[in-house]
């Protein structure tokens, strides 16, 4: 599904937090039909794969924007944009890396913990893997999160797990 918006903002604001790409409420109904929980892969400008949510507001549904995005695209408030959206055909609604995916396999009771998280708690892990482009770190940092939902039997707790990361520098 194809359509053409304009990247806009909830508030003027430098630091980009809040550009967003409003959905046309035609678009967002047929969307509807075919992903039912809302999660969309964004085809950005031809070329730039995103995935993301198509979240509510008031009266419209808009696609949020990161700074990486807008910063990689060059975007700018304002600035014109095609969209095409489409079903993720992914296991956890976004890529994840293949280490992550190698530690999970051989980490059954981590990974066991892990699957017990919501959906929304396992994409933000996946998520805080994905970030480091080192292979050998983000397989550190998967052995890491893994131990720590072992520890703390599958309850997670961030503050910890960034004190768990820095440790291990």
């Amino acid at each position: 599904m194809k359509f053409e918006s304009t990247i806009s903002s909830f508030d003027s604001n430098s630091l980009m937090w809040e550009m967003h790409i409003p959905i046309p409420e035609n678009v967002f109904n047929e969307m509807l039909k075919i992903v039912s929980d809302k999660r969309v892969k964004c085809i950005l400008n031809g070329s730039v794969e995103h995935y993301c949510a198509m979240m509510p507001k008031v009266d419209f549904h808009y696609l949020l924007l990161n700074k990486s995005i807008m910063k990689s695209m060059k975007l700018k408030l304002g600035d014109a944009i095609s969209v095409e959206l489409f079903k993720p055909n992914l296991k956890y609604g976004i890529p994840i890396c293949r280490e992550f995916e190698e530690v999970l396999e051989n980490d059954i009771e981590g990974s066991d913990y892990f699957h017990k998280l919501g959906m929304g708690a396992q994409r933000t892990l996946i998520n805080v893997i994905n970030k480091y482009k080192n292979p050998q770190l983000r397989i550190d940092r998967s052995i890491i999160l893994l131990r720590h939902l072992v520890l703390r039997n599958g309850n997670l707790d961030f503050k910890i797990l960034n004190a768990n990361f820095k440790e291990s520098l």
